[in-house]
């Protein structure tokens, strides 16, 4: 596993093994090498945070929150990974998803979207993006990584996880119906979205990899024996200038040579 790998599974923190496969899909649809190239992500929180990828890159980031304080970010997941593998140079700044200023090559939101629709409020879902297009560069793309509704969790998810707090859990279907005409491309990750956040208060790598460890081998288990097609993990790549979607055979690429490549509170959000 090379760095850039393990620096994505640091940035998402729990269930890393699953999320860090959407977000090296999503990350396929970029370009291998970020300098010049300015990036935007929303909503990042206390215990997750995709900024760190972007700028090992060589991107130029702003990392944006809201709903928190900028010393909970900054002090959080954010700063133990950025210190972890070197990486300097990321702008923090309190930004509301219906209030960005300027224009950006990537806008990156990670388990964002579900909170923005709560209580199952899918039909906003189109807006927001459509508000994004108008703050991405004309060759830009919109990455999200969002949480997937998974049938025989959905009970478990309302109780114990971010449903509690009216969090909706997307379907692939759902993506594909609220993005319909635009240039998109989704796919599914896992089965499950459990995670080991009691790890991250004290930042214990070696705890949280024995954890992860753990539930990815779960959950290929259960992919492999479970016949639904339901994901945990859904990541979606929108271009805005219209080409046709990427195969992102890259994906792998991503995931394995050196080099490659919220409108409410992440506090909220599912393990």
């Amino acid at each position: 596993m090379n760095d850039l790998r393990r620096l994505i599974e640091d940035c998402c923190g729990w269930n890393r093994r699953t999320w860090a496969d959407a977000v090296a899909f999503a990350l396929s649809a970029v370009p291998d090498d970020l300098h010049g190239r300015t990036v935007l992500e929303i909503g990042a929180g206390t215990y997750s945070c995709l900024a760190p990828a972007f700028a090992k890159l060589g991107a130029a980031v702003s990392c944006s929150y809201y709903g928190q304080t900028r010393r909970d970010v900054e002090s959080g997941q954010l700063r133990a990974v950025s210190e972890k593998h070197g990486i300097a140079g990321i702008s923090v700044i309190e930004v509301n998803i219906h209030d960005v200023r300027g224009v950006y090559d990537i806008i990156v939101l990670k388990s964002v979207l579900g909170g923005i629709c709560r209580g199952d409020e899918r039909g906003t879902l189109r807006a927001v993006i459509d508000g994004l297009m108008d703050h991405l560069a004309d060759d830009g793309v919109i990455l999200t990584i969002d949480n997937g509704r998974v049938g025989p969790f959905v009970a478990l998810s309302r109780r114990f996880g971010a449903g509690r707090n009216r969090w909706t859990y997307f379907t692939q279907a759902d993506i594909r119906t609220a993005f319909a005409g635009l240039s998109f491309e989704t796919r599914g990750f896992g089965f499950l979205n459990v995670g080991a956040l009691r790890f991250l208060f004290s930042r214990d790598w070696a705890a949280l990899e024995v954890v992860n460890n753990a539930i990815h081998g779960i959950d290929r288990l259960l992919l492999r024996h479970v016949g639904l097609s339901d994901r945990a993990v859904i990541a979606t790549v929108i271009r805005k200038d219209g080409r046709g979607a990427t195969q992102p055979a890259a994906a792998a690429r991503t995931a394995t040579a050196p080099g490659k490549a919220e409108f409410a509170s992440r506090e909220g959000c599912p393990p």
